[in-house]
């Protein structure tokens, strides 16, 4: 094993928001046809600065260069949920992968997230809010 990083990122508000919620808005081209514009909403950036501020902390020092295995927590409220119990609403699992590997790739976490090989990702209602990351770069045979 080359590397791996255990950490939880406790957070008040676990974001909910993901890269593909797009705004619109019109504008004329070039010909004075009118065509769309998409532009990140408000609360995907809201949610990209809260990840980024939280990744940020737990950093490795250089990139993971290897196959990666990313295995991934969400911990969202309990709301009169049991302790861990599933979580089953949205956003999608995949949604909120994309979103955190996409801000993990740009603050180096790893050359490209591509590099993830394996991943597991998991939703449950919690006491303690967050999201919990367990990643191990392998070592790839000589």
């Amino acid at each position: 094993m080359a590397d791996s990083k255990h950490f939880f990122m406790a957070m008040e508000h676990v974001p909910t928001a993901t890269k593909q919620e797009k705004k619109v808005r019109w504008t004329k081209n070039s010909r004075g046809t009118k065509v769309p514009v998409f532009y990140p909403s408000e609360a995907w950036s809201d949610a990209e600065a809260s990840l980024r501020a939280h990744l940020e902390q737990h950093k490795p020092s250089k990139p993971m260069c290897g196959p990666v295995v990313l295995d991934v927590t969400w911990c969202f409220p309990k709301d009169g949920y049991a302790d861990g119990e599933p979580y089953t609403k949205k956003p999608d699992t995949d949604n909120l992968q994309k979103g955190l590997k996409d801000v993990m790739t740009e603050l180096g976490w790893w050359k490209d997230d591509a590099q993830v090989f394996s991943e597991h990702a998991t939703k449950i209602h919690s006491r303690i809010t967050g999201i919990r990351i367990d990643i191990e770069e392998i070592e790839e045979p000589q």
